[in-house]
């Protein structure tokens, strides 16, 4: 699994991806070389962290990947939720956003639910 990481705490991301899959090839970088390495197939997932977990966080992707392979998958105030979670790798979406606050939260639940598809 090969994952682009951008928007806010990169390194959190990046290990808390690690810890929830030491196989997966992580690229910190920002949102519009991740858009790129989405595009080139050259990552297979972007993941996106901001306050609110869909503005800073995706929204640059939404612009150049579009708003169908795009989701939220915890909001601010919110917690993860794993059915919701599931429902949005088995639509197709590839870019996922979330909170700063929920990372070590919301990301095990994410790679559980792509290593399943």
């Amino acid at each position: 699994m090969r994952i682009a990481v951008g928007g806010l705490n990169k390194n959190q991301m990046e290990a808390a991806i690690k810890a929830a899959d030491p196989t997966a090839e992580v690229t910190v970088t920002n949102d519009m070389t991740g858009a790129q390495l989405i595009k080139q197939g050259k990552v297979d997932y972007y993941f996106g962290a901001c306050n609110s977990g869909g503005g800073a966080a995706i929204s640059i992707l939404i612009g150049l990947v579009g708003y169908p392979k795009c989701c939220t998958v915890c909001k601010n105030g919110a917690t993860p939720k794993a059915d919701e979670i599931k429902k949005f790798v088995d639509e197709g979406k590839v870019v996922f956003g979330m909170t700063v606050d929920t990372i070590d939260l919301t990301v095990p639940i994410l790679i559980d639910a792509l290593k399943s598809k």
